[in-house]
């Protein structure tokens, strides 16, 4: 088998040769490329998608090198294929764009109000946080309506294919639903952060839901793209925290919204999954009764806050788990032997389960060692022994 097989395989309940392993390299790959520290041959044209502006790291626009980066470390790719649809907004919606140092604000101007959002790039992370948000008040949801109901989508197959081609059997191109899917999660994670949407929650409740139900009707053509697209696996971006959405909120705006669309792309011949890179324990039952076939970026104990045997036994003949490897591990701040005897636990819990797909949670680090990255396809590859 190879690496899609592999995957493949346990998304449809059966037991492949040995447990797959899939890790998302990008942060490492886009930290390694901005410091011009890269082999050519892992060199690739660089561009920004659309769609992944100020929210994801660089996309290859050729793939090659990202792919062969993971072909030499023995590692399944799945992330960032493009998307399968494109979006515009109308000719009176303006976004504008300014970076002064390593400050960016973005304002997006429409006829019923303005919204302005300030993030500050970290160098020595690679990463960027946001200092404010787009919504600050009530009345700014409005704005946020107007701006989803005034774009058009249309469908983006070529890009998606041929680098779902290129890859081929070293891995699988998942398609990413809109980020984030739910329209909580959409507000905690990208417009409002967690203080403000719950602000919004408690002082404008009509607002708050007639809000979340323009947001998710708007996205009706998206999903009606993916559903006829050639992708296999879709996956949810939603960035799920138990400790976060909380499970009360989780089961009135998100799990009803969750089944909807996972039925809908289920009966499309889609494998579903969502994002879960933060705390499993209240998350991980709701998502398993919403119906998704995985679930992806699971983090256990000590980084996360469920055990490795917790996860397995929620999760055991109800989803597929892809996760279990903290990306904090390859970090050279914990030894060798630490990260040796971490991956020894997992295989002591999922070496004879199915359902199981050993990936990291959530992403390899900058400062990983190749080597690292390299070491877990040699276990796997030594009858899982170390």
């Amino acid at each position: 088998m190879n690496e899609r097989d592999r995957l493949l395989t346990v998304l449809a309940g059966g037991v492949a040769d040995r447990i797959p392993w899939y890790a998302d390299l990008s942060w490492w790959y886009d930290a390694h490329r901005s410091r011009g520290d890269f082999l050519d041959s892992y060199k690739d044209p660089i561009d920004s998608h659309p769609s992944y502006r100020s929210h994801f790291q660089l996309v290859p626009t050729d793939g090659s090198g990202y792919l062969r980066l993971h072909q030499d470390s023995g590692v399944g790719i799945y992330f960032y294929a493009p998307m399968v649809w494109t979006e515009q907004y109308s000719a009176n919606i303006h976004i504008i764009v300014e970076q002064q140092e390593n400050l960016i604000t973005s304002r997006i101007i429409t006829p019923v109000g303005e919204l302005e959002s300030i993030s500050q790039y970290l160098p020595e992370s690679f990463t960027s946080a946001y200092k404010t948000y787009y919504i600050k008040k009530p009345e700014d949801l409005k704005v946020m309506q107007y701006i989803w109901t005034h774009r058009e989508v249309r469908p983006n197959y070529g890009e998606f294919v041929r680098v779902s081609t290129l890859w081929n059997g070293a891995g699988v191109a998942f398609s990413l639903s809109p980020i984030s899917t739910a329209a909580l999660q959409t507000l905690i994670s990208r417009w409002a952060g967690i203080e403000t949407t719950i602000n919004l929650i408690y002082d404008a409740p009509e607002l708050f839901d007639d809000t979340v139900n323009v947001l998710q009707s708007a996205d009706d053509e998206i999903f009606e793209i993916i559903s006829s697209s050639p992708a296999q696996v879709v996956e949810f971006p939603d960035n799920i925290s138990g400790q976060v959405s909380g499970k009360n909120l989780l089961r009135k705006y998100v799990l009803p919204y969750w089944i909807k669309r996972v039925k809908q792309l289920q009966q499309s011949g889609k494998y579903v999954g969502v994002h879960n890179d933060g705390g499993v324990k209240a998350a991980l039952p709701i998502i398993i009764e919403a119906g998704f076939d995985f679930v992806e970026a699971v983090t256990p104990e000590p980084v996360g806050d469920i055990s490795l045997e917790q996860i397995n036994q929620l999760a055991e003949g109800n989803i597929v788990v892809i996760g279990g490897l903290p990306g904090a591990f390859f970090s050279p701040l914990y030894s060798r032997e630490y990260f040796e005897q971490f991956i020894k636990a997992i295989l002591q819990v999922y070496s004879d389960k199915p359902g199981f797909v050993l990936g990291v949670a959530d992403q390899v680090p900058p400062d990983a060692e190749l080597e690292r990255i390299c070491l877990v396809r040699d276990v796997l590859e030594n009858q899982l022994v170390l």
